[in-house]
This record gives structure tokens, C-alpha cells and sequence, in this order.
């Protein structure tokens, strides 16, 4: 079976004011222990062969040393056909890197934020733009050829010039990909419980829209809403999980989905460590995936991707018609410039690009008549 494997590393140096993820703030001492039951997960799930992709994603999976990370790797079948890593700017070094080259690493995902240093400490990240900079060379001089840059869009406080400098920086720099997240303020997060000042929705689009046309005239491909990409350089794991490839997640807070089933482990470093003491995966939860559910993922997933998805594929497999009403939703969102459909494939024009759950809501769950209904 072909799957994806994700493997969630969940130490920090510090927690940023906009994260929301399953981190913690932990001395190097407390690495090796979370290794071990980690490999304990791995060696539990009994896997089917080597998984499609591997990701490698934290919290800073650059802080582990060269020693924990072959354990990790090496714990998996090998085969994959692209191991990425997330890393942090400040925490590379050029022996780390050739431990990196040495497993099989071939895409490093660097988490730059922003150039901008004002940015930076208001955000409560660690590292400079001199650390990112630098860290940027270090990887191309080790031969990595497929790195991507994380921006957030949006930071509060963060000006259209700056904005438009981070653009900048990314021309000069030319990595293979780009990733531009608009900001989301969860209520976990540090910004949330403290709020700063931040700029309205109309901003946002801004930002988002400035990015979009100059990393197209830069060339890259914006294959998904969030990604852009030179050709043949997408991300084949997150791929993965935009068309409905199985994948397994070890680690805390890790998520998998087999079958018509999603579950996700606990996110408390001392449940996990509980658990796996006793031999017990760390599963919290899990979600049956009904046909309502499964139509739902197929468009917020779908529409996703900037080359949209075949809407006739999931109604055969789900045994439904849409109503011709739906298809009078689907001409008033083309007529508004919110989607492009061609009788088959449905996908976002630019002005719905930021819209997708909205849009998805309108053409499944607008009233008593909808599809959703019908599939209850």
C-alpha cells in the first residue's frame, strides 16, 4: 500500500506568538527519551513497506543531533522517494547537513517567517535575518537543491513594504519553493490569550494577492493555495494528502487516515509517554469518514489545488447526482469570478482563492435542498 509517513519532531527553542501546533520548550536531555518511545510508535504500527514520502515536521527537527535523527530515520523502511525536513534558521550547522545528505534528506523546508526583524521579535521567533540568510547558503553549498521557504503574510504590525522586501528577498534567493501562509490566530496560541493590533481581511488579501503576482512573474507554479513551486519542485507529501493518499503520523499530535478512517494521537507529552510505556499507541481519537464527510474533503481539498478536481469522480464513488440547483450555484460563483468549471472539473479563480471553505459551504450546505442532505 502506498502510503505517506509523517514523523512530528515537537521540540522548540521557544514558543512563537503564532503557533498552535503540538510543541514544546525542552532541554536537549529530554530528546533521546522522546526518540526512544517514539521508535517504540513506529516499531508498534508494524508498517507495510517504505512509505511513499517522509516528513520530517515539528515543531524544529533541526534540533535533534545527528545520532537521534539516524535513529529516526533508520527506524523506517527505506525507499522513500522524497524525506523532507523542517528546520529552523540558526539551528543548521555543516555537520548536521552531511548527516542530512548521508540519510537520504532531499528537501529541507526553512522557516524564515519573514526577513524582517521587526517582524522577527514581534513574532517571538529566536533566530535573524542574518541566521536565515546564512543558514540558506549553508544548504546550498551541502548541495540541497529542493528547499522551501515559509513566509506568513499578515504578522501583526507588518507593513505593505516590508511585505513587498520579503518578496525581494525571495527573487534574490530563487529557492525551489515557496510556501506564503496567511495569518491564523488560533485560540492555543500566545497572540490569541495577548492579542496585538492586527490588519483587517482586506490587508490580507492584499498580501496574499501581492505574493501571488510576483511569484508568478518570478515563474514559479502556484499549484496549491498556499504553494508555489519550479517545475517538477512541489512538495509530493503534502501531494499526497490534497488527493486522498493514506498516510500514517507517529509522534505527538501526529494524524493518520487509512480506510474511511482519520485518527490522531494525544497531544500530552505525558500521555504519550504513558502509553507507548505501556506498549499502547497513542491514539486519542478517530473520525468515521461518511460519505458526508468524504464529499466535504473532496472539495475544501480539492479546491485546494489550483488545478481544482473532477467532480464527477467523487459523485460515481459516492453514488449521488448533483441537483440542478447546484449547478445554478456553480454558474452564479463562475459568474462572480469565484470559479472556473468546465462541466467536470471544478477549481478557484483568483478572487475565490482565499474563499475555499466559504465556497465549499455554498455549493454543498446553503439550505434545506443540499447535497449534504441527501447523503446523510
Amino acid at each position: 500500500m502506498s502510503f505517506g509517513l509523517y514523523v512530528h519532531i515537537p521540540f522548540c527553542e521557544q514558543h512563537c506568538h503564532y503557533c498552535a501546533f503540538a510543541v514544546t520548550v525542552a532541554r536537549s536531555r529530554e530528546h533521546a527519551p522522546y526518540v526512544e518511545r517514539l521508535l517504540l510508535e513506529v516499531s508498534l504500527l508494524e508498517l507495510d513497506g517504505p512509505p511513499r514520502t517522509l516528513y520530517l515536521g515539528g515543531g524544529t527537527p533541526s534540533l535533534l543531533d545527528s545520532g537521534l535523527l539516524r535513529r529516526v530515520v533508520g527506524a523506517v523502511e527505506p525507499g522513500a522517494s522524497e524525506i523532507t525536513i523542517e528546520a529552523n534558521p540558526g539551528t543548521l550547522g555543516d555537520d548536521l547537513l552531511r548527516t542530512w545528505m548521508e540519510l537520504g534528506v532531499n528537501r529541507v523546508s526553512l522557516g524564515v517567517q519573514s526577513f524582517d526583524e521587526g517582524d522577527l521579535r514581534r513574532a517571538g521567533r529566536l533566530h535573524s535575518t542574518a541566521d536565515a540568510l546564512g543558514d540558506y547558503e549553508l544548504l546550498g553549498r551541502a548541495g540541497f537543491d529542493n528547499v522551501n521557504l515559509d513566509l506568513i503574510a499578515g504578522l501583526p504590525g507588518q507593513e505593505r513594504r516590508v511585505w513587498l522586501a520579503n518578496l525581494d528577498w525571495v527573487e534574490r534567493l530563487a529557492p525551489e519553493h515557496v510556501s506564503v501562509y496567511l495569518l491564523e490566530l488560533e485560540d492555543s496560541t500566545v497572540w490569541a490569550r495577548r492579542p496585538l493590533p492586527i490588519d483587517g481581511a482586506e490587508d490580507h488579501a492584499w498580501f496574499y494577492e501581492a505574493a501571488a503576482d510576483r511569484l508568478g512573474e518570478m515563474g514559479y507554479l502556484h499549484y496549491e493555495v498556499s504553494s508555489w513551486a519550479r517545475p517538477r519542485k512541489e512538495c509530493r507529501h503534502n501531494q499526497g494528502y490534497w488527493n486522498g493518499v493514506p498516510y500514517r503520523g507517529v509522534g505527538l499530535g501526529a494524524h493518520s487516515f487509512l480506510g474511511n478512517t482519520r485518527f490522531w494521537n494525544t497531544r500530552s507529552m505525558r500521555e504519550y509517554a504513558d502509553r507507548l510505556d505501556r506498549r499502547r499507541l497513542p491514539v486519542e481519537d478517530s473520525e468515521a469518514r461518511t460519505p458526508r464527510v468524504r464529499l466535504e474533503e473532496a472539495f475544501l481539498l480539492g479546491l485546494r489545488q489550483m488545478s481544482g478536481f473532477d467532480v464527477t469522480v467523487i459523485a460515481r464513488e459516492l453514488g449521488i447526482e448533483y441537483p440542478r440547483e447546484w449547478f445554478d450555484r456553480v454558474g452564479f460563483l463562475e459568474s462572480a469570478g469565484m470559479v472556473e468549471f468546465d462541466d467536470r472539473v471544478l477549481r478557484l479563480a483568483p478572487r475565490g482563492w482565499l474563499l475555499t471553505t466559504g465556497i465549499t459551504e455554498e455549493l454543498l450546505c446553503p439550505g434545506l435542498l443540499s447535497i449534504c442532505e441527501a447523503i446523510q
